[in-house]
């Protein structure tokens, strides 16, 4: 089988996309990682919050 320098050429493009594109996409899933991290730790601090003007008796309506 006779392999030609332009499908070589095309081969070693297409696994360099290829690897950029598994790149980019790691790089995007931890991204959402992190966003989806920090919006759990939000919910989870304004369920503490809840949780103390509960207890208190008071609201703070000025916030």
């Amino acid at each position: 089988m006779d392999i030609s320098a332009a499908s070589l050429s095309a081969i070693s493009q297409a696994q360099t996309k290829n690897k950029v594109d598994v790149a980019v996409a790691k790089k995007t899933l931890d991204a959402q990682k992190q966003t989806g991290a920090a919006v759990v730790a939000m919910i989870a601090q304004a369920a503490d919050q809840s949780k103390s003007q509960a207890t208190s008796g008071r609201l703070d309506l000025l916030a």
